[in-house]
């Protein structure tokens, strides 16, 4: 069984990640992250998926542009970033169709690919996304004991390859978890950045000693050279997880691509994965 990994990116602002319930000061962009990810990418000559926020598509039109043309998937991760279970399903798809056409305005062709942000999206608001055109998505999780996360039941998708499902001509890709005990952990994001080195170094080689798809999801807040801005009133937990290992997310990120590299994995996007005639395999 071949063995492929896909490096995500959910191109949001730091205060999408960690207050996009708050009313906070947005003069300040840490989107610098986005740079640094994608110097690093080329160096390795690896192509990635990025989810961009509609709301920012503007302000990044240019980059992303430069990002498609250069092979790179550009795929929709809402209008703004609040999660999908938290809003009513006909104003989550009237902002998903917002986003959608803002972002095919931008690129000047069609967007195929989505992720619900902080993976929040049930069955219902899938069914709704699935309405809007879109030929892939990357939302589902193992489930999880946060109730910031969705359920999907994925009913009718056979799953043609591990953890990736099919529907007729849609494709859902699950991000990548290491079961501990009764959790399932995530091998992306913040996780990456906060959890002790060795405890994720750990855990991310025995995910790849399965041969499993590896999908990492990173931000851009997670490899910004930039101080996060102050914001007033945050309670403990919120300042350990937008502070926690950010001097040292670069090279852990570094670490893990080697890692991928010295299991034998392949780069490759979720395009070029939805692709693939698995049956071949």
């Amino acid at each position: 069984m071949k063995k492929y990994a896909v490096i995500s990116m959910d191109v949001e602002d730091w205060y999408h990640s960690y207050f996009p319930e708050m009313d906070v000061d947005r003069s300040e962009s840490l989107l610098d992250g986005l740079d640094v990810a994608l110097d690093i990418m080329d160096q390795k000559n690896i192509k990635g998926s990025f989810f961009v926020v509609g709301e920012i598509a503007d302000q990044l039109a240019d980059k992303i542009r430069g990002m498609d043309a250069n092979g790179h998937d550009i795929g929709c991760h809402n209008w703004t970033h609040l999660r999908p279970v938290t809003m009513p399903v006909d104003e989550y798809k009237a902002q998903l169709l917002h986003a959608k056409e803002k972002l095919e305005d931008v690129l000047g062709h069609e967007v195929v690919g989505y992720r619900a942000p902080a993976f929040g999206i049930d069955n219902e608001r899938f069914d709704a996304m699935r309405s809007c055109g879109f030929r892939f998505d990357s939302s589902k999780l193992k489930p999880q004991k946060s109730a910031k996360y969705g359920v999907l039941d994925l009913n009718g998708f056979e799953e043609i390859y591990p953890c990736i499902y099919r529907d007729g001509d849609f494709t859902e890709f699950e991000v990548s978890t290491q079961k501990i005990g009764s959790m399932n952990m995530l091998l992306g994001g913040g996780y990456i950045r906060m959890l002790p080195w060795f405890f994720m170094k750990w855990m991310t080689r025995r995910y790849l000693k399965t041969g499993r798809p590896y999908v990492m999801y990173i931000h851009p807040i997670d490899l910004s050279r930039k101080p996060l801005p102050h914001v007033d009133g945050i309670g403990l937990d919120r300042y350990l997880r937008t502070h926690v290992g950010r001097r040292g997310m670069v090279r852990r990120f570094r670490a893990v691509i080697r890692m991928l590299e010295d299991a034998g994995y392949e780069f490759v996007t979720f395009e070029q994965l939805r692709r693939m005639d698995f049956a071949e395999q």
